[in-house]
């Protein structure tokens, strides 16, 4: 009878634990589709769109440029638009499930680590609420996808490494193998895997041929892309990132994950967070024995944590590749050592943890709050419903820089004349901006432009300040991060005329 009970309280228990993790989960996804058109889509966005038109050869081919960072994503939101059409909301709900559905993935790594229940339940609940997660959940890019897909492969590795069956190796295969197409830095993961397999010895010994099967599984799928990146490492050919230092590098994601896009809060999060995690990884409490907290445990959170920063910075010193959002998968890691930090913490004064808890919170739901009521990315929404305000709407815009025309072609259904902002960024002298600007101009009598990201095609805004010298401003409008300005142009063209009679 004794048993019965136990086992019916172990039942009970699991079936409450369950019915939590899915409350979680139902907050991660109302965080996630509250509110999931209210910012603008930006030009990765509208990106999305275009690459997911293309024939599978040119995606393929497209990982080999700028810009490009895997097929499947756009293979997989092509049949979705079919169904949903290109509405705001119905690009970013796919990541939003995703988003979602880290949260139970979350909860399955803390429980695979031998971690409590409640350290699972912690764990699903910052990643629920972490603003960052819940931004990446709002975008219609990949970046939510790889998550899930690299924490289910991380899940599946533990487990088959537990020899908890062949089926485990074959899902760390193909989760993996998909990764790499979603993200052409997801195999980096690889690194963490090999540490993974040399901090448990003993089960690498039992398992050996298991593991070096599916890693030469996991080979074919990866040839392609290292290949390319071993000929792009060695002609060092830029990528247009900028070169981060290591603690620059560590400091950014810091900010971002503790308080995510805005950082409204200074070095608060930040000192919160990294204060529980330094207490994750080194704090010893012996009676901490049912997280079975171990050496190992620990090394193998840290390296999933730091060793894919580390290597970017690392081949950063040849090109620069670092942007934080390539490094989205580290984020479970992160959160995780954070998680145990403040149930070691709860062990020495409980009072102490539930008020970390509750600071960490009340962060993460106003930085949640703060992105969501403000724009943030490049308001073309707000820019186009300006320009089609007009009667008669603009026919002729130059877009400065000329790539966003893609994104301005989204909001502004009106057809137009397309002129491309000259790139200026070549130390172009004036004098050749001047003969440009006229022979795009010389028949016009109003032109509209529109700025976005200028400093990245006119860092010293010449094009601006040829217009403004050379025409009358008649109107203009500023949103986030796009501006807007109506010129009216004089005929004859003043300058360009003295040019000529000096010529």
């Amino acid at each position: 009878m004794t048993q019965i009970n136990s086992d019916f309280g172990i039942l009970k228990s699991q079936k409450a634990t369950r019915g939590t993790v899915l409350i979680v989960a139902w907050v991660a996804f109302l965080l996630r589709t509250i509110n999931l058109d209210t910012q603008s889509l930006w030009r990765d966005e509208v990106d999305a769109i275009r690459f997911s038109g293309w024939r599978i050869s040119d995606l393929l081919a497209g990982l080999t440029q700028e810009g490009h960072n895997g097929p499947i994503f756009f293979l997989l939101l092509r049949p979705w638009r079919n169904l949903t059409g290109n509405s705001e909301f119905a690009l970013r709900y796919p990541s939003a499930l995703m988003g979602t559905l880290v949260v139970p993935l979350g909860y399955m790594v803390a429980r695979q680590l031998g971690f409590s229940r409640r350290t699972g339940l912690l764990f699903g609940l910052l990643l629920a609420t972490s603003p960052y997660l819940v931004w990446y959940g709002q975008e219609a890019k990949m970046y939510a996808f790889l998550l899930a897909t690299v924490t289910l492969a991380f899940i599946a590795y533990l487990k088959a490494l537990s020899g908890a069956g062949a089926r485990w190796w074959v899902v760390f295969v193909v989760s993996s193998s998909i990764s790499f197409y979603l993200h052409i830095l997801s195999p980096l993961m690889l690194i963490v895997y090999v540490a993974a397999a040399l901090l448990h010895y003993g089960r690498l010994r039992r398992y050996w041929k298991a593991w070096f099967i599916s890693m030469a599984c996991l080979t074919a799928p990866y040839l392609p892309l290292v290949i390319w990146q071993l000929s792009f490492l060695i002609e060092g050919t830029g990528r247009g990132h900028p070169f981060y230092p290591l603690r620059k590098q560590f400091f950014l994601l810091l900010q971002l994950y503790t308080s995510g896009l805005l950082r409204f809060v200074g070095l608060t999060a930040i000192i919160l967070f990294v204060f529980l995690f330094l207490c994750g990884l080194f704090l010893i409490n012996r009676r901490a024995r049912v997280e079975k907290l171990t050496p190992t445990k620990r090394l193998l959170l840290a390296a999933w944590a730091l060793l894919p920063p580390v290597t970017v910075y690392l081949v950063s010193l040849r090109i620069p590749i670092f942007e934080d959002r390539y490094l989205i998968y580290i984020t479970p890691a992160f959160y995780l050592i954070v998680v145990l930090g403040l149930v070691l913490v709860r062990r020495h004064s409980p009072r102490l943890a539930a008020l970390c808890l509750g600071l960490i919170l009340t962060v993460n739901l106003m930085g949640i709050w703060q992105q969501q009521r403000q724009p943030i990315k490049a308001d073309f929404r707000a820019a186009g419903e300006y320009l089609s305000g007009h009667s008669p709407p603009p026919s002729t815009i130059m877009v400065q820089m000329p790539y966003l025309q893609h994104t301005l072609n989204y909001y502004y259904p009106h057809k137009y004349t397309l002129l491309e902002g000259i790139w200026t960024n070549d130390n172009k002298t004036e004098a050749t901006l001047s003969t440009e600007m006229f022979g795009l101009t010389h028949n016009l009598t109003s032109l509209w432009l529109v700025v976005s990201e200028e400093d990245t095609w006119d860092k010293r805004h010449m094009v601006r300040a040829w217009l403004d010298k050379n025409a009358n401003l008649v109107d203009k409008a500023h949103f986030m991060r796009v501006d807007v300005y109506h010129y009216q142009l004089r005929p004859g063209n003043i300058e360009m005329q003295s040019i000529d009679t000096e010529r």
